[in-house]
């Protein structure tokens, strides 16, 4: 017999069909819209911040055709369907989109929303939390407690990676970006630890003709944390940045780390953002500018079953 964990367990109790069949009648009748909030699709690299295995990936598209109608922001209103509508959004724009998360779309004919970050495009660089988590997964513990940052560096690597992350990402700019030159000083000496990178303005005009593009801020700064001037700047080069340097439309808006102040989501739709993507792990109505999003990772078909149906999140 097979020792199943808890976990294994909880997930199987939690996607049989009956449980799954139930909630896909409610989303329907409710006309709500599913968004799951993705980043990585890469093999295991050691990293403390997870991806999705691209097999397990490949299996997960096959299962959300199959249940839901995939779709775009801007095909929401046009779409007639008796499936739940579901939305792929991807935030950050790694370089390993192109090479695990692409080909196994273009197999399946599936098309997705990326949010980019305009200043990880011009330096190649993803997050400085992301290549922080990075280096704390990969680097041996002499050098981890050589980090330029006031944090517990024993214990479980990934509880380390994810303290380091949060204590840097919710910054005021000026205290931000000091930080971030202070951790890239150290951490670019060591690219042998690094994994993560992003994608170039190429990579972008490549998939743009398949799949809808928007940004996730200029520099991926929790908005919450910052002066007005900061953000509506913010906004503005991030438009900017998508007429003159990508020749794109800039309708969709990512807020980092889901955070967001009501008057800041008022201003991005004052400045001609269409779409405001939040998080939030609960569900949104079809008829929105502002969608919630589920934090998407899975190590298991069953667990990516649980969260493509919004786990417990309630259908109203």
């Amino acid at each position: 017999m097979k020792n199943y964990s808890l976990k294994t367990l909880a997930f199987r109790t939690l996607t049989t069909t009956a449980r799954l069949h139930a909630r896909k009648k409610r989303l329907v009748s409710n006309e709500v819209i599913t968004v799951l909030n993705l980043h990585r699709v890469a093999p295991n690299t050691g990293s403390t911040y997870n991806a999705l295995a691209p097999a397990l990936f490949n299996e997960l598209i096959v299962y959300l055709k199959k249940e839901f109608y995939i779709c775009l922001f801007s095909e929401l209103e046009q779409i007639q369907s008796h499936r739940p509508k579901l939305i792929l959004s991807f935030d950050d724009g790694y370089k390993d989109f192109i090479d695990y998360a692409v080909p196994v779309l273009d197999k399946h004919k599936v098309r997705v929303n990326q949010n980019i970050i305009p200043y990880s495009v011009e330096t190649g660089l993803p997050p400085v939390n992301v290549l922080l988590q990075d280096f704390i997964g990969k680097a041996p513990i002499e050098l981890l407690k050589k980090i330029p940052l006031e944090i517990a560096t024993d214990g479980d690597r990934h509880e380390v990676g994810r303290a380091a992350s949060f204590a840097i990402k919710y910054l005021p700019a000026a205290q931000f970006v000091l930080q971030r030159e202070v951790l890239l000083n150290f951490l670019l000496n060591y690219p042998e630890f690094l994994c993560a990178s992003a994608m170039t303005k190429q990579d972008i005009l490549d998939i743009a003709a398949v799949h809808e593009i928007g940004a996730h801020s200029y520099e991926h700064l929790s908005m919450e944390s910052q002066h007005e001037d900061y953000f509506l700047e913010d906004l503005q080069k991030c438009k900017t940045y998508f007429a003159e340097d990508l020749s794109l439309e800039c309708n969709i808006y990512a807020f980092p780390n889901g955070s967001a102040t009501k008057k800041q989501v008022q201003q991005a739709k004052e400045q001609g953002f269409d779409h405001i993507l939040l998080v939030g792990d609960k569900y949104s109505p079809s008829r929105s500018e502002v969608f919630n999003r589920f934090t998407f990772d899975a190590s298991s078909m069953d667990e990516a079953k649980y969260k493509s149906f919004g786990r417990r999140a309630l259908i109203t």
